[in-house]
């Protein structure tokens, strides 16, 4: 099975239609997770999977009736999230070494901060980014470093939620070199894009970039 790329939709803050559908072309395959997939039905788009509890779409059965291409996995296991089950899927299921992930931010404030924990677990050579309207967030771990372009003078932020060591940056306001970020000591907020290309690199650790798309 394809995958390399791939669109996970998750049922938070909804994208906006042309969102869904430039990374629906972008990627290789793509998923709904559950209530996600009413932002797939809104955009007219298909996905090649649905998985999920059935909390928040509870159609899987007159879905998986009329569309037969696409596989329905309906997991009723309360010890795990959406989110979790799917990224559990891919990893067995896939050959996906990128994920892109719309409504994931926004919306609940718990859901979004159980989102980004949750991505702090999972296969730290995945290039994995969450985006919406607001704003766009890369995971940055050892193995994914971050190089950005074309976003000179754009607010971006970086994140720890476990303790990054050996953090190296290029091209913003305020560089660091080598340092110690943690949520109980250090973390950088509301840097600038100095220049059109941004490097972000750690030893050690899960960093997230936090990028603006309104300054």
């Amino acid at each position: 099975m394809r995958g390399e790329k791939t669109l996970l939709v998750l049922a938070g803050n909804p994208p906006s239609q042309e969102l869904i559908k430039w990374r629906f072309d972008d990627c290789d395959f793509s998923v709904a997770v559950d209530g996600g997939c009413h932002s797939f039905e809104n955009a007219g788009l298909l996905p090649d999977v649905l998985i999920g509890d059935g909390d928040s779409f509870c159609k899987y059965e007159e879905f998986s009736r009329i569309n037969p291409t696409v596989q329905v996995h309906k997991i009723q296991d309360q010890e795990t999230t959406d989110l979790e089950k799917s990224l559990q899927w891919l990893e067995s299921n896939t050959q996906t070494n990128e994920i892109v992930i719309l409504g994931g931010l926004g919306n609940s404030s718990d859901h979004f901060l159980s989102n980004l924990m949750t991505a702090c677990r999972v296969n730290l050579r995945w290039s994995l980014t969450f985006d919406d309207q607001e704003e766009w967030i890369r995971r940055i771990t050892s193995h994914t470093p971050l190089e950005l372009r074309g976003r000179a003078g754009s607010r971006l932020s970086l994140s720890p939620l476990t303790v990054c060591e050996g953090v190296y940056t290029e091209g913003l306001r305020w560089n660091l070199n080598g340092e110690s970020l943690s949520a109980m000591e250090k973390f950088s907020q509301s840097n600038i894009c100095a220049n059109e290309t941004v490097k972000v690199s750690l030893v050690s650790g899960v960093l997230y970039a936090i990028l603006s798309k309104h300054n």
